[in-house]
C-alpha cells in the first residue's frame, strides 16, 4: 500500500521539504530524512513526529527505500552526490514539489497560492479564514506562524492549501482546483532568460487548473493583465471562472466577477480597509501594514467567499492575523528601538516594505541593513536595488548570500559601487557582522527602527543586534 511507503528526504530540514515531510509522515508514510545541518526552526516538529533525522548524507540512507525526496536547489549545489546518482539509477527520486503532487495533493481540493511576491503570507492567512470557517484545512507554507508554532497545519478536510513556486517550474506540478495570482514579475534570473520566461511560466500553470477551475488574480500586476489577454480565447473555452480585485488598476477583461479595495488608514498595528463587489459592500481591518498585505488579504477573502465562509468569520480572522515569521516580523522592541526582520530579497519588495513602515511610521529614522540574496539577482536589478533602498535613512549592504549558486563561480558584484548609487553619504558595504553590530551601536537612538533585509542568513545578524542593544541597555 502506498501509506506503507518509505520516503527519505534529502535537505528535510527545509523551510519546503520539511512540512511536506510532517505532512507525509501523518499521511501514514514512513518517512526519515537526512541534512547537513539539522539546527533549522524545523528540527523539533519533525523529532515530535517521530521523523529519523540524520546529519550529512550518506548512501546508506537510501538502502530500503521506496522514494527520495529532494529540494530542487540540490540539483544545483550536487548533481552528483551518490545518494542523488542512485535514486536516479533506481528511478525513485523526485522533488518534495513533485512527491506532494502525486501522493498528498492527490484528490484534494487544492488551493495554490502564487506570485512573485507575498505567497507565504496569503497561504497562512488563507489557511486561518478556512481553518476558522470551519473548513479544516491542510496547509504547507514555507515559513512559520505563531498560531501553529510552524509552517504548516494538519486538517482531516479535503481542502489542501499550499504555495506555489515559479522557480524551476515547481509550481508546474500542481493541479489546484483554485489559483491565485499574487503579481508576476521578472525574478531567479539564474533560471528565467526573461519576463517572457516568467510569464510563459504562469501561462502553463493556469491551464493546470483542475475543476471547479477558479482563477483569482491581482489587476494591479501588469504581467497579470498580459497574461490573461493572452489566454482568454483558451480561458473561456474551458470555462474557468476568473476573479478580479484591485486597488488601483482596473483591467478591461470580461472577469466572472470583481472587487475593489480602497484603503482608508494604515497605523502600526493594522490596516483599514473597504472592499466593493456590486451591491455589496465591506470594511475590513487587517493586523497588519501595507497595501501590499491589504492585496495579498483580498485573494484570500475572494476564495473564502466562494467557499461559503461567512463574512464576519472572514473579518475576525483579518483583524487578528499579526502575520508570519519574517516578514516585516517585530522581533524586539530595545529602549523603543525596533528591530524588523524581513524576508524581501527583490527590489520591489524591499521597496514595498519600506514605504509601509514610513507609512505607519512617519518621521522615524529608519537603518536598512539588506544581505543580497545570489548574485545574478544584485546584477539584474542593481538600479532598482539602489532606487530601493535609497527610500531608507540609513544603509548598511552586507556579505551576499550566495545559496544555489556558491558553486557556480559567478563573477563578483562590486558593492560599492551599489552603495555609491544609493548614496554614498548614507550607505557603506560591511562584511564583518561585529562591524556592523558596532555601526548600529554607535549611531542608533532611542525612536528609530532597523529593518533587517535577506532571504539567507540575515536572520542570525538581526539576532546579533538585539543582542548588543539589550547589552547596551544592561549598562546605562
Amino acid at each position: 500500500m502506498e501509506s506503507k511507503m518509505k520516503v527519505h528526504f534529502m535537505g528535510i530540514c527545509g523551510s519546503g521539504a520539511a512540512p511536506i515531510a510532517i505532512i507525509a509522515k501523518n499521511n501514514g508514510f514512513d518517512v526519515s530524512g537526512c541534512d547537513l545541518s539539522t539546527s533549522g526552526y524545523y528540527k523539533d516538529a519533525l523529532i515530535e513526529n517521530n521523523i529519523e533525522i540524520f546529519t550529512g548524507h550518506d548512501l546508506s540512507h537510501i538502502k530500503d527505500i521506496d522514494i527520495l525526496v529532494i529540494s530542487p536547489a540540490i540539483l544545483d549545489v550536487s548533481p552528483n552526490h551518490s545518494e542523488i546518482l542512485e535514486a536516479k539509477k533506481r528511478g525513485i527520486l523526485m522533488t518534495w514539489q513533485e512527491f506532494s503532487a502525486k501522493y498528498i495533493q492527490n484528490e484534494k481540493f487544492v488551493i495554490s497560492i502564487a506570485g512573485t511576491h507575498g505567497k507565504s503570507t496569503t497561504t497562512v492567512l488563507m489557511g486561518l479564514v478556512l481553518e476558522n470557517g470551519g473548513l479544516d484545512p491542510t496547509v504547507e507554507a514555507g515559513t512559520t506562524f505563531k498560531n501553529w508554532a510552524v509552517g504548516y497545519r494538519i486538517g482531516n478536510s479535503n481542502y489542501f492549501i499550499c504555495e506555489a513556486d515559479e522557480f524551476n517550474n515547481n509550481f508546474l506540478n500542481y493541479s489546484p482546483s483554485i489559483a491565485i495570482i499574487n503579481n508576476v514579475e521578472m525574478d531567479h534570473p539564474e533560471f528565467f532568460k526573461d519576463i517572457t520566461e516568467v510569464k510563459d511560466s504562469f501561462k502553463n500553470f493556469i491551464k493546470k487548473l483542475n475543476d471547479p477551475k477558479i482563477l483569482i488574480v491581482n489587476e494591479d500586476s501588469n504581467a497579470i493583465g498580459e497574461i490573461l489577454y493572452d489566454l482568454k480565447d483558451w480561458l473561456n473555452k474551458e470555462g474557468v471562472k476568473v476573479i478580479g480585485y484591485y486597488i488601483d488598476n482596473k483591467i478591461k477583461f470580461p472577469f466572472h466577477m470583481e472587487y475593489k479595495a480602497e484603503l482608508n488608514s494604515n497605523t502600526p498595528e493594522y490596516s483599514s480597509f473597504k472592499v466593493v463587489n456590486g451591491n455589496n459592500e465591506y470594511t475590513f481591518k487587517l493586523g497588519l501594514i501595507g497595501k501590499h498585505n491589504v492585496q495579498n488579504s483580498l485573494g484570500v477573502l475572494i476564495t473564502a467567499l466562494e467557499l461559503g465562509v461567512s463574512i464576519d468569520s472572514i473579518k475576525n480572522s483579518f483583524e487578528n492575523f499579526k502575520g508570519i515569521g519574517r516578514r516585516l516580523e517585530l522581533i524586539a522592541d530595545i529602549d523603543d528601538i525596533k528591530i524588523f526582520d524581513d524576508f524581501a530579497h527583490h527590489p520591489t519588495a524591499v521597496a514595498t516594505t519600506l514605504d509601509s513602515i514610513k507609512l505607519s511610521y512617519p518621521e522615524k529614522k529608519i537603518f536598512a541593513i539588506f544581505e543580497p540574496h545570489q548574485l545574478s539577482r544584485v546584477k539584474l536589478f542593481f538600479n532598482e536595488f539602489a532606487t530601493a533602498l535609497r527610500k531608507a535613512d540609513r544603509v548598511i549592504i552586507t556579505k551576499p548570500f550566495l545559496g544555489r549558486e556558491a558553486s557556480k563561480n559567478i563573477e563578483p558584484v562590486n558593492l560599492d559601487m551599489l552603495c555609491n548609487k544609493i548614496d554614498v553619504n548614507k550607505s557603506e558595504y560591511i562584511e564583518n557582522s561585529n562591524e556592523i553590530c558596532n555601526k548600529i551601536l554607535n549611531e542608533v537612538k532611542s525612536g528609530d527602527i532597523i529593518i533587517v533585509f535577506g532571504a539567507g542568513e540575515s536572520y542570525k545578524l538581526s539576532r546579533k543586534i538585539i543582542d548588543v542593544l539589550k547589552e547596551k541597555t544592561m549598562f546605562k
